[in-house]
């Protein structure tokens, strides 16, 4: 940003940027309405408000139906100091790229920061769900396909990043592709036969081929009935990339370009950066506003199950969503970053229940009602989950898992189910 820009936002000037988003059965967006954020000193302030055109139409949905809905013209957001997240509202958070991306974006600006809404309108074309933003009513076009790109290649721009090097002026292009991406871990989007794949890269400081354990994690989870994207490991010269198809494109041939997504953090209003959020309370919104309860209510238990028993830390309220399904209803996305986190430090990163963070199998079930589930059913599905993960061993073989990683997953899953059975 240029030092007039800086001042200009120093002295509380507001910013505004029209919403739009990709509807069902819609090729290009619609404007939604008006996002506004501005500034007195150290603290942030906004708000939005829908478009009385869009809150007219008849195929109009709630950025977010428990919070910002479409009956409600306008919403102020609280004040909240920058150094703290700032005011954005948690469904626009959601749009905005984790660190990963913060990276590549700052790495195009030369290594200046970027303020929240410079980072939304930079970061349309590749990121999650089917919100888009623009500084005049006009909305984007749709991106054309980025196809006829080379995974080594993608893979390489992300090495030199994520390693402190120079990127190749020839590969920096493609770094555009992960600026959009959520997490930590070396990414980018890729076109594979029409359809939109997201692949992970090794990152500096991996103990273990983290593709390889990812990969393999979802394996097992496929086999405890839970939803996974299709995904595969591809060879790259030093270890491996995992491709995961992205579940918030649809086919290439499908009606809609893009589905609307919301994080658990904004479906259920728990801040990324608070102890708020919990199975518990996902469960609770999709008995709500949910299109699929009676298959997601005990998906949602089983993959509590899994994380309790895989050591999965890292499943906070920004690695749970929801995909839209139909007027204001939702459907609880297919699992994601689901990796046993192999350092067994004894609690959930989302909370069982509002303050059960210990992964233990009797507060599990102890909540299994909030799921649609009997105690003697809660029980039995324990019981199941425990015993393939009792196998995972002949999964992960076949899944190519070398004797490093076999050894770390093997102690790891012998201290978790002292953990969560003591």
């Amino acid at each position: 940003m240029s030092s007039t820009s800086d001042q200009t936002r120093a002295a509380g000037a507001e910013r505004a940027l029209y919403v739009g988003m990709y509807l069902p059965a819609a090729k290009a967006p619609v404007p939604v309405g008006l996002l506004t954020l501005g500034r007195r000193g150290v603290t942030e302030y906004g708000g939005f408000a829908y478009g009385r055109l869009y809150r007219t139409r008849d195929d109009a949905i709630a950025l977010n139906p428990g919070f910002m809905p479409t009956a409600t013209p306008s919403f102020d957001f609280p004040p909240r100091r920058l150094r703290d997240g700032g005011a954005l509202n948690l469904s626009f958070r959601d749009c905005l790229p984790d660190a990963w991306g913060e990276l590549v974006l700052r790495y195009e600006n030369n290594w200046k920061p970027l303020s929240a809404d410079e980072m939304l309108l930079k970061t349309n074309d590749y990121r999650v769900g089917a919100l888009v933003f623009s500084p005049g009513i006009e909305m984007p076009p749709p991106a054309p396909a980025a196809d006829g790109v080379r995974l080594e290649d993608l893979a390489e721009a992300a090495r030199c990043l994520a390693f402190d090097m120079d990127v190749p002026k020839p590969l920096r292009r493609l770094l555009t592709q992960g600026g959009t991406l959520g997490g930590t871990r070396p990414k980018a989007s890729l076109l594979r036969d029409a359809a939109l794949w997201m692949a992970k890269f090794p990152a500096k400081g991996d103990e273990v081929d983290v593709q390889v354990l990812e990969a393999c994690t979802l394996r097992l989870a496929a086999l405890c009935d839970i939803r996974v994207p299709a995904f595969e490991l591809a060879p790259l010269p030093k270890l491996n990339a995992l491709l995961l198809r992205r579940f918030d494109r649809p086919d290439p041939d499908a009606d809609c370009r893009r589905i609307h997504y919301l994080s658990a953090a904004a479906f259920t209003d728990s801040p990324y950066d608070s102890n708020a959020g919990s199975y518990v309370g996902l469960a609770n919104q999709l008995r709500l506003h949910g299109a699929m309860v009676a298959r997601d209510l005990p998906e949602l238990f089983r993959r509590l199950v899994f994380n309790v028993l895989i050591d999965n830390t890292d499943d906070h309220v920004k690695n749970h969503g929801v995909l839209h399904a139909g007027g204001n209803l939702y459907e609880l996305s297919p699992a994601f970053d689901m990796v046993p986190q192999l350092t067994n430090l004894g609690y959930m990163g989302m909370a069982i229940s509002e303050g059960s963070e210990i992964p233990h199998l009797d507060a599990v079930l102890a909540a299994a009602s909030h799921f649609g589930l009997s105690r003697a059913a809660a029980s039995a599905t324990i019981q199941q989950i425990r015993k393939l993960v009792t196998g995972w061993k002949a999964v992960f073989v076949a899944g190519g898992a070398d004797e490093l990683l076999l050894r770390r997953v093997e102690h790891c899953f012998k201290v978790q189910a002292k953990l969560a059975t003591a």
